[in-house]
């Protein structure tokens, strides 16, 4: 797996045009936490966080997704490249 630092502009782009299923970490007022994207639109997607995902015995139906907007996004992996955004 290799490390791509990317501006926060360029994480972005890469958002816009990920699939469902795509791996992301989520840092929301310190709490960090590795969501999948089931919808990315706008400045904001929806994930399932990993969590849920491993310890759920539910129907997908049943497990409960958020929303979240971009600037909380701090990693994307694509296809095991892991795209992480530079602090600016």
């Amino acid at each position: 797996m290799s490390i791509v630092h990317v501006s926060e502009k360029e994480l972005y782009a890469k958002l816009e045009k990920c699939m469902a299923g795509e791996r992301v970490l989520i840092d929301r007022e310190g709490d960090r936490f590795s969501a999948r994207i089931q919808q990315a639109r706008g400045m904001d997607a929806t994930v399932i966080p990993e969590k849920q995902l491993g310890n759920s015995d539910k129907s997908s139906d049943d497990i409960s997704s958020i929303t979240v907007p971009y600037e909380t996004i701090w990693e994307l992996e694509i296809k095991g490249v892991v795209y992480s955004r530079l602090a600016e």
